[in-house]
């Protein structure tokens, strides 16, 4: 039997982790570069979402904060499966079957257009 998964209303992605990581520990983003390996712009570019937490980089930030590989790599999981669970909802669209009695086919008309009606 398969959970299902909630669809977020924003989805998190592993960097603002990172972000609150080196805040909680008075880090910068050159130290953390330092300890790690990771390009300064690469280490930026995830901070601001822009980038994938990688495999390598999961193994680099546990070594830094301690925090396992897999941990990291589940967040980047998520981020992923939340962002496309949510462009999902957001490109479903319900339609509601609706009769609508009108003397005045020309306001119906006007109304469909105006709301994005479909009228059978």
């Amino acid at each position: 039997m398969s959970k299902k998964r909630i669809t977020p209303l924003e989805a998190t992605h592993p960097g603002e982790m990172i972000k609150d990581e080196l805040n909680e520990r008075g880090m910068t983003q050159k130290q953390l570069s330092e300890a790690t390996g990771i390009k300064p712009s690469v280490l930026s570019e995830t901070i601001n979402g822009k980038r994938s937490v990688s495999l390598n980089m999961a193994v680099a930030l546990e070594k830094a904060f301690d925090i396992p590989a897999d941990i990291w790599m589940n967040m980047q999981t998520n981020y992923d499966l939340d962002k496309a669970d949510i462009a999902k909802r957001d490109n479903q669209r319900e339609t509601i079957p609706v009769v609508i009695p009108v003397r005045d086919h020309n306001l119906l008309l006007e109304l469909a257009r105006k709301f994005g009606w479909a009228c059978m």
